[in-house]
Order: C-alpha cells, then sequence, then structure tokens
C-alpha cells in the first residue's frame, strides 16, 4: 500500500489503532497495579487520585507510547514505507530550529491571553462528569510531581521525561503527523484541520478546566507545523511549554508552596495583554507565514523561468 490510498481510509486505520491500543494498556495497567500493590486489585481506583504516584507515572509513560506513537508508526508502515521522512516531517536544518525558537517566543507572548481565558474557563459549568475529569487528571499530574519531589534530581529528570519529553514527542506524532495531515488531505483545507485537531487536542487530555488554554496550545502547535513543515519547531515548543510547567510544580511544591498557589493565574491588566497578543501574531506572521509565502513564490518563479523540454 502507498500513500495514494484515500486519507480517510488512513484515518480509520490511525484512530482504529489509537483505540486498539487501549487493550494493551488497560492490560498492562492491571497488571502492573496487582504486582505494585502485590495481589491487591481495589487500589486501582484509588492510584487514580494520585495514591500511588510511580504506577500513575508507569501509566502516563505507557499512554504517550501505546496510544500515541504506536497508530502513527502503523500508519507510517502501512502507507508511506518508502516515504517515512517526509510523512514524518523530519527537518533538522538550522533554518528549523530557528522557527522553533520564533514559535517559543510567539508562545511565550501568548501567555497572558491563555491565563486571561483560562480564567474564564474556570467559571464553566462543565457537569459533574467533566469536573471529575478535570479533578482526576490534576491528581495525577500532581501526585506524579510529588513523588520526584522527594526523589532528588533523578526524579526530576524523570518527572521531566514521563511529563515532558515523551509528550512532546508521541502527541506531536500523533496529532500533527498524523491527524492534522490526513485531516488536511481529506478535508482539502489545512485551516479546518488545524482547528478539528486543536479541538480534539484538548479534549483528549479530558481536563475541562483548562480546555481553552490548550485549546489556543493547540491551534499554535497546528498553525506552527502547518508553516514550518517540520516536526521539530513542534516537538520543541510542546516540550519547553510543559517542561516549564512541570519543573516550576517541582520546585514550588520543595518550597512548601500549596496547590492553590500554583493555579493562581499570572493575570495582567487589559492593555498589556492586547500588546503582547498583537506581538505574537506579528511575530507568527512575519516568521511564519511571510517566509512561507516567500518561499513559495520563488519555487513558482523559477519552475516559470525553467527551459521546456520539448
Amino acid at each position: 500500500m502507498n500513500k495514494n490510498v484515500h486519507p480517510f481510509k488512513q484515518l480509520l486505520v490511525l484512530i482504529g489503532s489509537h483505540l486498539g491500543m487501549l487493550f494493551p494498556l488497560v492490560l498492562l495497567i492491571v497488571v502492573l497495579t496487582v504486582a505494585i500493590n502485590k495481589g491487591d486489585v481495589n487500589p486501582v481506583q484509588t492510584t487514580l487520585l494520585g495514591d500511588n504516584p510511580r504506577l500513575l507515572m508507569a501509566i502516563t509513560f505507557l499512554q504517550s507510547i501505546l496510544l500515541f506513537l504506536v497508530p502513527v508508526l502503523i500508519v507510517a508502515n502501512i502507507f508511506y514505507r518508502d516515504n517515512k521522512r517526509e510523512f514524518y516531517r523530519y527537518d533538522l536544518s538550522r533554518s528549523k530550529w530557528l522557527l522553533a525558537l520564533a514559535g517559543v517566543a510567539a508562545y511565550a507572548l501568548l501567555t497572558p491571553f491563555a491565563d486571561w481565558l483560562g480564567v474564564w474557563n474556570n467559571h464553566w459549568d462543565v457537569g459533574q462528569i467533566f469536573s471529575m475529569m478535570s479533578e482526576e487528571y490534576n491528581h495525577t499530574i500532581m501526585g506524579i510531581v510529588k513523588e520526584t519531589t522527594n526523589a532528588g534530581f533523578i526524579g526530576l529528570l524523570i518527572m521531566v521525561l514521563v511529563l515532558a519529553v515523551l509528550p512532546a514527542i508521541c502527541e506531536e506524532l500523533f496529532f500533527r503527523v498524523g491527524l492534522q495531515q490526513l485531516l488536511g488531505k481529506w478535508f482539502r483545507n489545512d485551516h479546518v484541520a488545524v482547528v478539528v485537531t486543536a479541538l480534539i487536542f484538548s479534549f483528549v487530555h479530558l481536563d475541562m478546566e483548562g480546555f481553552l488554554v490548550r485549546f489556543v496550545m493547540g491551534m499554535v502547535l497546528g498553525y506552527v507545523f502547518l508553516y514550518s513543515r517540520s516536526l521539530v519547531p513542534n516537538v520543541m515548543l510542546h516540550f519547553l511549554n510543559n517542561a516549564v510547567a512541570t519543573v516550576s510544580m517541582y520546585f514550588a511544591l520543595r518550597n512548601g508552596k500549596s496547590l492553590a498557589e500554583l493555579e493562581q493565574p499570572w493575570m495582567l491588566h487589559w492593555l498589556p495583554t492586547t500588546i503582547c497578543t498583537i506581538a505574537a501574531l506579528m511575530l507568527f506572521w512575519y516568521c511564519f507565514v511571510r517566509k512561507r509565502n516567500t518561499v513559495q513564490q520563488q519555487s513558482d518563479d523559477s519552475e516559470t523561468q525553467s527551459p521546456v523540454n520539448c
């Protein structure tokens, strides 16, 4: 099979593989729970609330590999066996690293706007089920971070690996390389693909209290991938976002701060927030949109000027 197979069929394989990986994931969770709790299965429910951080860390690790990395590898090996580098958008050229830095700067400038959205999002009535999902998600993250605060520097490295490195690589492969690319081919509209992927990206985290913030991040990551045509800026931006958040929590908890203090948003007045947001959009336009249009124009001009062989 090859990349010329209809993108909808490729999407079915991607999503089917994602859902299919739930069975081995659940099986591994049960096995790990029984092993860690010495045969007692009852603690499964309490571990989901952060009572066994080591198990939570193992589950988070397995989720990244099985639910996000493996499905993309399956699609690549079935449909893009002879063209994997192009499918993965694997480009380590210097220009891509510079675009990655530009993406980080633009996202940093969007932080005040994201905090305003987060405060608004927190006032939503998402219902009891989604509130429980958000609470469970936050307990999972805090359980892992609290465990690492007692393990010193090695624990910090493990936390960064599980919460920053793996999600940055595996989730960007699944959502941008897999889902967004295939949706773009299916819809024949890259912008619709970016929005739909960002919505799914935010929802999959099952944290409705942070839905809008993750949606904005998903939009930024989507357009960075679209205009850079490389996975490098996305992985770097996603990694730094997660790493800064988790390392900040690590040192804050070591210094005795409470969870409530950590969740306080960094709120600016509307005027500097607006200025930062406009600056982020201008930076993104200059570094990504303008550059891509310039490269495309140069490519079109070279094709026009090239001699025609009769």
